[in-house]
């Protein structure tokens, strides 16, 4: 039985912002916690808008028990960005937004044009913009890369606790050590 083909979840508007940084703490790149926008629209929603789950769902053109799942997520993924001192990023997911929007890399204004033809900020004027719904797009072709990529390679796994490492081929996944726990790897499935 072949999977149900997910549907695309309405977005209203990107975030303002691409992500969040912890205060105090070195920038880590390995230790980013990534926040899809679904999951930011599904937290806007209910806290920030107020919306029941119910009300929210039928927004995001979702079920009511997917806007739960979608939610827990967010709520799970921030709560342990936080309490790790972890950094976030707002990116990707399975969206459709009703607008092409554009984030200027300048000034941060989010803006969208309704002729779709003037490429620069609203704002300041400058032409150094990000597409968004194209950055979603690249994002999907890099995570179906990436599936293709596990599908072959698969994955290197802790055995005393959760990490796991996408498996780079010609190193033995025993010669690398968990980043938590610090016991040597092992070959996922095996």
């Amino acid at each position: 039985m072949s999977p149900r083909k997910k549907i695309f979840r309405k977005v209203g508007s990107p975030p303002v912002l691409k992500g969040y940084k912890p205060i105090g703490l070195p920038y880590n790149e390995t230790s980013i916690i990534s926040v899809l926008y679904e999951e930011y629209e599904a937290l806007r929603l209910a806290d920030y808008s107020g919306l029941k789950q119910e009300e929210a769902a039928k927004l995001m053109n979702i079920s009511r028990p997917t806007f739960t799942r979608i939610y827990s997520s967010c709520l799970q993924k921030l709560a342990k960005a936080f309490t790790e001192g972890r950094s976030i990023i707002i990116e990707g997911g399975d969206v459709e937004f009703d607008k092409q929007w554009y984030r200027c890399n300048d000034c941060a204004t989010v803006f969208h044009h309704p002729d779709d033809k003037n490429k620069e900020c609203i704002s300041c004027k400058s032409d150094d913009i990000e597409h968004i719904n194209e950055s979603v797009r690249d994002w999907k072709e890099k995570q179906l890369s990436g599936q293709r990529n596990i599908e072959l390679n698969g994955y290197c796994e802790c055995p005393s606790c959760t990490y796991e490492k996408l498996h780079q081929r010609g190193i033995p996944c025993f010669s690398l050590n968990c980043p938590d726990c610090k016991t040597p790897l092992r070959r996922k499935g095996i």
